[in-house]
This record gives structure tokens, sequence and C-alpha cells, in this order.
């Protein structure tokens, strides 16, 4: 059996989502170096926390990637991270706020820009063209 792969050009809202998704990663950088410059919290220096940092920046930059290759598990998979990330962000946010506020705006920045991304991945053009993706298997006549 031959498989055959019917794709078309990724669409320029998925390759836009994809390039938010790094936009989101840096403004998590900036937030790092917030944490670090304006509370007790030392996301950059502490070995532990620069770690986590790294591999966050990692698999969702190569999440953010894949997205832009149109690889529909990648945006199944951000959405499944989204959604466990959602669980504890009013707590956070709440803290960050006590803490600095400009921290939580910067957060709540963050996540919209998350969100956005997801919108325009599960709507519209996008969702139309992971629907159109097609695996279609013939006979090998080989």
């Amino acid at each position: 059996m031959e498989i055959e792969i019917y794709k078309t050009e990724v669409p320029k809202k998925i390759k836009q989502a994809s390039i938010l998704v790094y936009v989101s990663l840096l403004i998590g950088l900036i937030k790092s170096v917030l944490y670090e410059t304006m509370t007790d919290q030392k996301m950059l220096s502490d070995p532990k926390s620069l770690t986590i940092g790294i591999l966050t920046i990692l698999i969702i930059g190569f999440f953010g990637y894949k997205i832009g290759k149109g690889k529909n598990w990648a945006r199944i998979t951000l959405l499944v991270l989204f959604i466990i990330g959602m669980l504890g962000v009013p707590f956070i946010i709440m803290t960050e706020f006590q803490m600095n506020p400009i921290i939580g705006i910067v957060s709540i920045v963050q996540m919209l820009i998350q969100l956005y991304v997801l919108i325009i991945l599960f709507s519209g053009e996008s969702k139309n063209w992971f629907k159109e993706q097609r695996i279609k298997t013939t006979p090998n006549n080989a």
C-alpha cells in the first residue's frame, strides 16, 4: 500500500498563529526579567527556575514551529496545554498583581495572545484547512 498525503500550502492565518506563539514566548521571557528585577522571585538566577523556563521555551517553541508547518497534532496539544494552564491562572494573576501590577498586566497580555492563537487555529480558514487534510490509501501496483 502506498500512502499519499494531499496537502495544500499552509494558510497565512496558521503561519500567523505560529508567529504569535513565538511572540507569547518572548513576552514570557520579558515577564521572567520583570520577576527578576521587580520581585523577590528569581526566575533567571535560580538554576531550577531557569531550567524550567528553558524547557518551556523549547517545548512551546517546537509546537509553534510544527503549527507553522501545518501539523494538526501540534494545535491540539497546544489547546490541551492551554486548558491545563488556565486552571491556575486566576490564582497566579491575583498573586502577580499583588507582587507588581505590571507583571499581572503582562501575564494577561500573554494569556490573551495565546487565546487568540487558539481562536485562529480552531476557527474559519484554519479549521477548514485542517479538516481538508486527508490521508488517502491506494493499492501499490509496483
